[in-house]
């Protein structure tokens, strides 16, 4: 049986001490996220138990550049160097795919894994933050959501992307909604009683300030910011505000890039 990747076998994968016992996806927010960031199921690589699967890695690729995800081993078959069996074939099937540079995170509080991707050649390329606000009561929901195209994205967005799932073609994936200020801006999804910040970016700590002050005023939900670079004004301001960090990555890069 031809073994496939699905929103199940991801959670189990995931399981552990770094990011504990409960699911990271459903079967919906599977399909968004590999839809979202080109993840081609396809072309995962597997390591096995006899025929079952016991860990994975997908990859997505956009032209000679590629990004790595969902890597992981179930819990049980950890500590066994089938970890670093499985990367290292998953970086010679990127590279035999046309890749000439790769890229992805690795959670900061897991240091022995960056220590194996340090001997593949990998280095830290800055840390990301993930930022999270509960709800605002008080807040009035007047947001509409739409598609935007890439060009139109590019626009607004004109710095580097902080990483592969903030790019503007991954934001034209899906509808959002986009809030602007003088010199910042953010495109915030909206999903049932929650709201998750695709990208967002300010030119400097005051810009930051006003656009906190209007998403806290028209956003009653939790709020989720992925992937924010630790050093940007939208961090430092974040940081002296009830925004909490609730994870710290690292954006690792291969050597050549």
């Amino acid at each position: 049986m031809t073994a496939r990747v699905t929103h199940r076998f991801i959670n189990d994968v995931f399981r552990g001490p770094v990011y504990g016992r409960h699911d990271i996806f459903t079967a919906r927010s599977f399909a968004d996220f590999v839809r979202r960031n080109d993840v081609d199921l396809s072309r995962a690589i597997f390591s096995y138990d006899g025929r079952s699967p016991i860990g994975t890695i997908v990859f997505a690729q956009r032209g000679e550049r590629a990004w790595l995800s969902l890597m992981g081993i179930l819990p049980e078959y950890r500590r066994r160097g089938l970890g670093r069996t499985l990367f290292a074939g998953a970086v010679d099937a990127v590279r035999a795919s046309g890749a000439k540079h790769i890229e992805f995170e690795v959670v900061q509080r897991n240091v022995a894994v960056q220590e194996m991707y340090k001997g593949f050649g990998f280095r830290a390329h800055g840390e990301l933050l993930v930022w999270a606000r509960k709800p605002r009561r008080a807040a009035m929901n007047g947001l509409v959501s739409r598609k935007h195209a890439t060009t139109d994205i590019r626009k607004v967005a004109t710095a580097d992307a902080a990483c592969w799932q903030r790019e503007a073609i991954a934001i034209a994936r899906t509808p959002s909604a986009l809030i602007e200020v003088e010199g910042a801006y953010a495109f915030v999804r909206l999903r049932a009683e929650s709201a998750y910040i695709l990208d967002a970016a300010a030119r400097d700590e005051e810009s930051a300030r006003a656009l906190l002050s209007v998403l806290d005023n028209r956003i009653p939900y939790d709020v989720t910011l992925f992937n924010e670079p630790a050093e940007s004004p939208l961090s430092v301001v974040l940081a002296t505000t009830q925004w909490r960090v609730v994870e710290r990555q690292l954006r690792m890069t291969d050597a050549t890039r």
